[in-house]
């Protein structure tokens, strides 16, 4: 028989695959396996009383040409199907009508495959090291191998990239397809790195990441991190002070201006010099375009901070002695794991604005009820001697409160 139906291949696919991954394929087992699949694994509508006839007929005679072939033999009960059974002196056969390698040789060329990754960066080496370690006790690698080099690949580049990059840009130069990494590849790069690498303190706070939110959040802070972004990245800033760049260009910032710069700009970024007594930095960026408070310079980093954004906040800080530094977010508790994050990140004791019980209960109508992921997050804050009040008191009120509302009613603005 020369040809093979695509069910007769599926058949010797799935026996082959249930060998491979046996103890018997190992040496390891002292009584005799049979290698077994029912019908129905190939054919679904087998066992139905609704399958066509003649397709169930169809069917039932491939499998009977792959009887006589020998390759298979066929358990019937009442004339009807109930076990196809691997002939197992026709392993050879099997691998040779599928066109596919044994399992040792597909394992060798994997462990090869991890092994020209090593020395890349430590956080890849034990990604690879633990694939091996996988590969070589007869257990499947976490991805299949066309995958898997897909993912070396990317984190390769990610882990040495040295600029920024958009995520599409990025999808296109290792992928050669700028959608790619967003739509297949972007968890698993993400869920890898936090796995084999060390960024709970950048992290602190983004706990859940089966909650949709955390885990892009998580996503996010990643990939900035390694200098990747889903869209252009801005530091926005407003109030009195004075920029110097690298080439001796001088910049004049005021209260009543806004200014962005992106991160690619803020690389030849020299000093800033602060004539406020103050600075803040707000959570939120319509919050941010809409205070004006006088003799605060402001910041707006977007959420949680990459290091980068962290080094900037500080090169400011030794840069200008003597100024208090404030925080204004969101009054859940995302919003005081940000600050913490920003804290620990600066080595900056940032006192908090308006992030208050006196805040949550004047703007009580505005408020919205905490979810199971805030009230988690809310009782873990509960514990440090800074937030205890204010998280006890949500706990209790079951409520939070976005920072957007109470810049509004600071600014003097009154509903029409």
């Amino acid at each position: 028989m020369e040809m093979f139906s695509e069910n007769q291949k599926k058949v010797l696919e799935l026996l082959l695959t249930q060998y491979e991954n046996s103890r018997t394929y190992v040496g390891r087992n002292k009584i005799t396996q049979h290698f077994q699949i029912p019908p129905g694994k190939v054919f679904k509508s087998y066992d139905s009383d609704y399958a066509d006839l003649d397709l169930i007929h169809d069917f039932e005679n491939q499998m009977e040409e792959l009887r006589k072939a020998g390759l298979i033999s066929i358990k019937q009960r009442n004339g009807i199907m109930e076990k196809l059974v691997a002939n197992p002196e026709k392993w050879q056969d099997y691998y040779k009508i599928l066109n596919r390698q044994d399992k040792d040789t597909r394992t060798s060329i994997q462990v090869k495959m991890y092994q020209d990754y090593l020395g890349v960066d430590p956080l890849l080496d034990r990604f690879c090291e633990e694939q091996m370690g996988r590969l070589r006790s007869n257990k499947n690698a976490f991805y299949g191998m066309e995958t898997a080099e897909d993912v070396l690949k990317l984190c390769r580049f990610i882990l040495k990239n040295q600029e920024d990059i958009l995520e599409r840009e990025l999808s296109i130069a290792v992928l050669g397809d700028s959608k790619l990494f967003a739509e297949k590849y972007r968890s698993r790069i993400c869920n890898l790195l936090r796995k084999y690498g060390d960024f709970e303190d950048l992290l602190l706070g983004i706990s859940n990441t089966e909650d949709k939110e955390d885990k892009r959040e998580m996503e996010r802070v990643l990939l900035a991190e390694h200098r990747v972004y889903a869209n252009p990245s801005y530091v926005y800033l407003k109030g009195n002070g004075e920029i110097v760049f690298d080439n001796g260009q001088r910049l004049q910032l005021n209260l009543y201006m806004p200014m962005a710069l992106s991160t690619e700009t803020l690389k030849r970024l020299e000093s800033i010099r602060i004539r406020d007594n103050h600075v803040m930095t707000v959570e939120n960026l319509t919050s941010f375009n809409r205070l004006e408070r006088k003799n605060t310079f402001m910041i707006f980093l977007s959420g949680y901070h990459n290091s980068a954004k962290q080094k900037l906040i500080r090169k400011i800080y030794d840069s200008n002695p003597g100024l208090t530094w404030h925080h204004f977010g969101d009054i859940d508790p995302d919003g005081f794991y940000i600050m913490e994050n920003l804290r620990r990140g600066t080595g900056i004791d940032f006192q908090p604005v308006y992030m208050d019980v006196e805040t949550l209960k004047q703007y009580g109508i505005y408020t919205k009820p905490l979810t199971g992921n805030d009230r988690q997050k809310a009782k873990a804050l509960a514990c440090s001697n800074r937030y205890g009040g204010i998280m006890n008191y949500m706990l209790e009120a079951g409520v939070k409160l976005e920072q957007e509302i109470v810049s509004w009613m600071d600014s003097g603005c009154t509903r029409q």
